[in-house]
């Protein structure tokens, strides 16, 4: 007769298979929901960070966002620049014109330019009275002065010194056109 060792069966206890059950369960939840974030979340939130990080290149770093700052500042002060520039009168043809209006023997130290009422305001010397008179005679035959005022007419050893008054045409301080074509008024 032999012995049988191995005939009966060991009883496990119930806390084993609890503990087994539990641990089979753990497992499969974990498994579920590191697979559920891995095909899911995970590729969510790196979308959602790669938007953040383009987003953020394209604004730049601290350092460009300030320089930005500061070139929209510098461009707002340029363009109140230029609005007052192209609202200043243009002074080029006056000059042109104002070279024929002059005797020779005729020098003027200051000028006063009037935009507003078209005049010019001028102190003048010349070596003597016949040399005021050419001046004279030459303003009268130019179109664009409209009129003039001589005073203060001082006459000394050194020769004549005078104030003179022109009121000229008004399109001469108008702004040409690049192309010549006409004017434009201010």
């Amino acid at each position: 007769m032999a012995l049988d060792l191995y005939s009966q069966e060991e009883k496990i206890p119930m806390w084993k298979k609890l503990l087994a059950v539990f641990a089979v369960l753990l497992v499969v939840t974990i498994l579920t929901i590191f697979t559920y974030n891995k095909v899911t979340r995970i590729p969510q939130n790196n979308t959602i960070i790669n938007n953040l990080n383009l987003e953020a290149n394209k604004q730049g770093t601290d350092e460009q966002i300030m320089q930005k700052e500061y070139l929209l500042k510098a461009q707002k002060k340029l363009n109140q620049f230029k609005e007052l520039y192209s609202q200043k009168p243009i002074f080029n043809v006056y000059f042109e014109n104002f070279q024929t209006w002059l005797y020779p023997r005729v020098a003027f130290s200051s000028a006063t330019i009037n935009v507003k009422e078209a005049q010019i305001s001028l102190k003048g010397e010349t070596d003597s009275l016949q040399s005021l008179m050419q001046e004279m005679i030459l303003l009268d035959a130019k179109d664009d002065i409209l009129s003039y005022t001589l005073s203060n007419i001082v006459v000394g050893d050194q020769g004549v010194t005078f104030d003179i008054k022109v009121k000229i045409n008004s399109g001469l301080f108008n702004r040409v056109n690049t192309n010549n074509e006409s004017y434009e008024q201010y």
